[in-house]
């Protein structure tokens, strides 16, 4: 394992240097991964300080080589970063070339503490953080440079990124504080073409992203975090205002060939982006209608179908096509992809069954037992559902909120939801959970079902018991515990378990060579979601378990490069930046015990909502989002642009960079 030489990280200080190798603390300490795309880690200079792993590391050379980054990506409107970083850095080189002063020590020093002190942004606030550290802990190294300069390592090799504790939260790696500086300014058009750089699912996201991105928003250290999905939707919204214009496509350069399996949020994805990069893409999809679990687990008053039919067309646009129908494994066996001429295959099939209950009478097939994802495919698509007066749904998660929402729109006089542990431990988006309750759908907490009662072969009832919490289990939430003879029934004419999905894996076949993991998942690759079967990818819920749309969007994306790069040069490795995000995203960037000197104060703004009188009749959307360009001028400019660069040091090694962009 990988030793900390020394590390003043976020206030942290470990200083190991006099320590033998084998007692220092390992890597591991401070989340830093001990290699980026299989180099080992040196160093880390960045926002939070420094991290010295390799005690050979020039730490002039290497603040020379950070400041020279600073200097790269400040954006040049205050002096103090601007200016200053730009001085600091040659300071630098003159040391490192045995040409600097004691002078220059002390100007660094004065510098250091002039641009954190005096800049406008995040970056040049943060950026003196690891030269100030350096001149404390290392002043010899400093004054050894006065000398002889700097023993400058030929194979050092560097990568930086520019970040933000927002865009480090994505999944994805939406450069968040570029579009909401460019919708500030009022340029939505830029504002949207920045996001659509990562994905074409912009309304999408803004209607149904779980946004984690707020939840490592700096603002929200001080008063309320920026609406930022909602500020993704408004540039989207826009575009009708102008007329949507044809999408940039990539240069045709027929580079050949690749199937997707599945038309989800990841497949797309994945398709948009090799599309873009020349290749001749078609996704398979066994359903109806493409969009996956967007078109038929969503709902419609959460994202209306032009909506998504729209964002599907703009992948259309770039030359995918979408063979709808056509299930892969039945009439298209798995391996006559090859033979037809595709050079690699990404499968996102998604999790399109439900998960078992185990009680007594789930397997009856009772007219009124309706399995979640059934039950919500069955309404996007259009087939009639005979409710009843009373449904229960059972589970505390998005799909059962979407499910009891759902039933109160088809008629349902009453809904109850069932979930075995307590509301705070509910996996549902707390939007959700408020939504449903002011609908009217009626909570019994701390209860699970133990068996289906039928007359007829048709549902009449459910028996329940109490639950209690006990220890917490691998989640981390409490493990509920029946309470003995705490026993009742409840009356319902329709029973809609939503307690999680499954995958079907059984187009693979027995032979397909790729890893499948013990909980009936895609095993691949976080990087580059390349599974064992070279030419096989995978992303999306059959990679990672019911997870997030932004989840599987990042997934797609990822495939789509390490594609690129195996189609290209026979490996699947990631691009560099890809390695490099998932790596900071490791490290984090969001500290939320900081303390904020940033004036608060001023509100987020709301976003409009159909009243719930209105809501019931239909499944007309929700959310609405701003009012009027205004709001979402006024929320954009809400944002502190909280930039954070961050410079990782490896040892250069030969042939591992077959990349392709």
């Amino acid at each position: 394992m990988a030793k900390i030489y020394f590390s003043s990280w976020n206030g942290r200080v470990i200083d190991d240097r006099a320590k033998e190798p084998h007692r220092r603390l390992e890597t591991t300490e401070l989340n830093l991964p001990e290699k980026l795309k299989n180099q080992p880690v040196r160093a880390l200079i960045g926002w939070g300080g420094l991290v010295i792993v390799d005690p050979k590391i020039n730490i002039v050379q290497a603040l020379k080589l950070y400041f020279e980054q600073v200097q790269e990506e400040s954006c040049g409107r205050c002096v103090p970063c601007r200016v200053g970083s730009r001085v600091i850095a040659e300071k630098l080189g003159r040391l490192v070339s045995g040409k600097g002063t004691a002078l220059d020590l002390q100007v660094l020093t004065r510098l250091g503490h002039l641009v954190k002190d005096c800049s406008l942004c995040q970056l040049g606030q943060t950026s003196p953080v690891p030269l100030l550290e350096a001149l404390k802990y290392f002043e010899p190294d400093f004054k050894a440079c006065l000398e002889n300069g700097g023993s400058v390592a030929e194979n050092l090799h560097f990568q930086s990124l520019l970040t933000t504790p927002c865009q480090n939260g994505c999944p994805a790696h939406i450069d968040i504080y570029k579009y909401i500086g460019a919708i500030g300014e009022g340029r939505y058009r830029e504002a949207l073409a920045v996001i659509r750089d990562k994905t074409p699912l912009v309304g999408t996201l803004g209607r149904v992203c779980v946004h984690p991105c707020e939840d490592n928003c700096r603002r929200g250290l001080v008063d309320e975090p920026l609406s930022i999905r909602v500020l993704k939707r408004f540039v989207a919204d826009e575009e009708s205002r102008w007329g949507a214009a044809s999408p940039p496509v990539g240069p045709v350069r027929k580079r050949g060939k690749v199937a997707v399996i599945g038309s989800g949020p990841a497949g797309l994805n994945a398709a948009y982006h090799l599309a873009g990069k020349g290749y001749a893409v078609t996704i398979f999809e066994a359903l109806p209608v493409a969009g996956g679990m967007l078109a038929v687990g969503i709902p419609a008053y959460r994202l209306p179908r032009e909506i998504l039919k729209a964002e599907i067309d703009l992948v259309r646009s770039r030359g995918v096509t979408i063979k709808l129908n056509t299930r892969v494994g039945d009439e298209l066996p798995l391996e006559q992809l090859w033979e037809e001429g595709f050079g690699a295959i990404f499968i996102a099939t998604g999790l399109h069954r439900s998960s078992s209950m185990r009680v007594d009478g789930e397997e009856a097939g009772y007219r009124g037992f309706i399995p979640g994802v059934e039950f919500l495919r069955r309404i996007n698509l259009g087939e009639p559902i005979e409710l009843g007066e009373r449904v229960a749904v059972i589970g505390g998660g998005n799909v059962a909120m979407d499910c009891a929402r759902s039933s109160l729109r088809l008629g349902a006089r009453e809904v109850n939801l069932v979930y075995r542990r307590s509301r705070a431990e509910m996996p549902a988006n707390e939007e959700e959970i408020i939504a449903a309750e002011k609908e009217g759908v009626s909570y019994h907490l701390l209860a699970n079902p133990v068996s289906i009662l039928a007359e007829n072969n048709r549902v009449v009832g459910m028996e329940c018991i109490r639950m209690k919490l006990g220890e917490p289990d691998s989640s981390g939430r409490r493990r509920p515990v029946p309470v003995e003879g705490s026993e009742f029934v409840m009356e319902v004419d329709t029973i809609v378990p939503a307690i999680g999905q499954v995958a079907d894996l059984t187009f693979l076949g027995e032979n397909s060579g790729v890893g499948i993991s013990r909980w009936g998942l895609i095993e691949a690759e976080p990087i580059n979601m390349a599974t064992a079967r070279p030419g096989i990818f995978a992303g999306g819920d059959v990679v990672l378990g019911a997870r997030t749309v932004i989840e599987a969007v990042a997934t797609g994306n990822r495939a789509a490069e390490a594609i690129d790069n195996y189609l290209s040069c026979g490996k699947g490795a990631p691009n560099s930046k890809v390695a490099l995000e998932h790596f900071i995203e490791q490290v984090g960037v969001f500290n939320p015990d900081e303390k904020i000197s940033m004036l608060g104060g001023k509100k987020r703004q709301a976003e409009e909502a159909r009243p719930v009188s209105e809501r019931l009749t239909g499944f007309s959307e929700v959310e609405l989002g701003f009012k009027s360009p205004v709001e979402a001028v006024c929320e954009a400019e809400r944002c502190a642009f909280c930039l954070s660069l961050g410079v990782v040091i490896t040892e250069l090694r030969g042939g591992e960079n077959c990349e392709n962009s």
